[in-house]
């Protein structure tokens, strides 16, 4: 029977054990990471903590909601030991269903998606992109692209000066003040959000942060989190200054050289944007496909409510 826990009920050591030893282990998922990108999440679980389902939860329009948080790119059914059988997440989703009625987003991991095909779920299909690191560097970086070798040999051609730093601060104003443009506002708790996460990720260990400078001034940078089988390219920034010296190639073939030949994985966390993908894959990586969720099944005054409160944003953001 799945049921469903909020957080104080929870037992960490329990379901940490299980994230960890999932073959869909992503640190998104661990308990301490949550407890920053989405404080008060909730979690279906199915027996002595043997699977488990973490929920970002909000409310929104006065009803609990699930929302996938920033810097959390999936999540979904985590078990023990295994990949879960058919008859698995169809009882997480009846569950989800039965206690969430309205989903504006939830991103589930690789592992999971290959059993979220069926039309009824209206599945949104995504692609991630990911470089395994096993093989030696120099077969890493044969894989390169073309135009990313000569990108790549025009960076290094640059006085670029490569720190490591404990201090996220000057990405993030880097990102505020060159980075913005596609994706529009970003809610100024974001940034703080980030520094908390960035905050408990030093504690552990587990994030680099790589500045590139020139002339004393930092033009760009990228932030990685590091777990036992995943390398995942969180964050990054530059100025047009560090876009044409192609800084970030620099850093990021950089951290695959140093990563090369361990059983690991390089996750690029590709965003929905055309050139970035374009950037991820230019690395060599390849396309992993993961689901998104969305389910909408609010009384007809609230979804009517709703669209005028879209209707009123995009007309304000319009002038």
């Amino acid at each position: 029977m799945v049921r469903l826990l909020s957080r104080q009920h929870l037992d960490d050591a329990a379901y940490d054990r299980c994230v960890a030893l999932s073959p869909q282990r992503l640190v998104y998922a661990f308990s301490w990471y949550l407890d920053v990108v989405s404080p008060g999440w909730e979690l279906l679980v199915e027996g002595d903590y043997e699977r488990v389902m973490p929920l970002p939860v909000r409310r929104r329009y006065g009803v609990k909601s699930v929302i996938q948080p920033l810097f959390c790119h999936q999540l979904g059914v985590f078990s023990v030991g295994e990949t879960p059988d058919s008859s698995v997440l169809p009882r997480f989703l009846e569950a989800l269903h039965q206690h969430i009625r309205y989903i504006p987003s939830y991103q589930f991991n690789a592992v999971n998606s290959a059993g979220l095909v069926a039309p009824e779920l209206q599945p949104i299909f995504l692609t991630n992109h990911v470089l395994n690191l096993r093989k030696p560097y120099a077969e890493l970086a044969a894989g390169y692209s073309k135009d990313r070798k000569n990108n790549l040999k025009r960076g290094l051609q640059r006085e670029w000066e490569f720190v490591d730093t404990d201090d996220v601060a000057p990405l993030i104003d880097l990102f505020r003040k060159h980075n913005t443009a596609g994706i529009g506002r970003v809610a100024p708790q974001a940034y703080g959000q980030l520094r908390q996460l960035v905050a408990v990720l030093q504690n552990r260990q587990q994030v680099t942060i790589r500045v590139a400078k020139q002339n004393g001034r930092i033009e760009a940078g990228c932030l990685l989190v590091t777990d036992v089988n995943r390398i995942i390219h969180l964050f990054c920034a530059a100025s047009p200054e560090g876009r044409r010296g192609n800084a970030r190639t620099v850093i990021l073939d950089q951290f695959i050289r140093e990563y090369a030949g361990q059983p690991l994985c390089f996750d690029f966390e590709s965003p929905e944007v055309e050139n970035l993908v374009a950037f991820n894959r230019s690395f060599g990586a390849e396309p992993e496909p993961y689901v998104r969720l969305v389910s909408n099944r609010l009384p007809d005054s609230v979804r009517f409510l709703h669209r005028m409160k879209q209707w009123l944003q995009q007309t304000l953001l319009s002038r």
